[in-house]
């Protein structure tokens, strides 16, 4: 009987002792990792003091300092939006494949550019003929202004905004930018005649 007893009560302290070992609060006991086994769950586009090892408390890391996402190289864009900027990318020129063969150009122009600038860039869309003031000091893409600036100041201005025009980079993509300025250039270089411009895309489309 005694030696029952003592098997019994052995056996409490042997589990008494055992689970005194298995952390159950902040004390880790014999985990090595207590989160592994209480699990905390982040919201991975939320910031807090739970997390104290991203700065301000960000459950997301920024990406290392120039990371290019892939198939996004033509997104980096090294001129700043400053004078010195716009005036350096006089030097750039558009990707051999900015072309208007496609019709993209026009096609991006007619949805982007004609509510200012008009369908022959006369300056006659429907937001200047509303809003005069905001109407560029140049009279249309017919202009020398227009005809003699540089695609790359072009690009620029896309890219950044310049004056009341806003960036148009959040909708054209570093190529489609080019191509729209490719058809501005056309524009240009037909003046701002509507028959003009209607026979040159014709002629545009059937020698595609």
């Amino acid at each position: 009987m005694n030696n029952k007893l003592y098997i019994l009560f052995g056996s409490i302290a042997v589990s008494a002792l055992m689970s005194s070992c298995v952390s159950r609060g902040n004390n880790p006991g014999w985990e090595y990792a207590p989160d592994m086994y209480y699990s905390k769950g982040y919201e991975a586009y939320n910031q807090g003091d739970s997390n104290t090892v991203n700065p301000y408390g960000m459950n997301m890391r920024e990406p290392v300092a120039g990371t290019v996402a892939v198939g996004k190289l033509d997104y980096k864009y090294n001129l700043e939006n400053t004078g010195e900027g716009y005036d350096a990318s006089a030097s750039l020129t558009a990707p051999v494949d900015a072309t208007l063969e496609d019709g993209r150009g026009k096609y991006l122009y007619d949805v982007y550019c004609t509510p200012c600038h008009g369908a022959n860039g006369a300056n006659d869309g429907e937001v200047f003929k509303k809003v005069s003031t905001l109407k560029p000091a140049w009279k249309g893409y017919s202009d020398e202004y227009i005809k003699t600036l540089p695609e790359g100041k072009i690009y620029h201005t896309l890219t950044y905004g310049k004056n009341n025009m806003g960036s148009h980079a959040s909708v054209l993509s570093p190529k489609d930018r080019w191509k729209v300025i490719k058809y501005v250039k056309f524009l240009s270089s037909q003046g701002t005649s509507s028959s003009e411009v209607a026979a040159a895309d014709s002629t545009m489309a059937t020698t595609k």
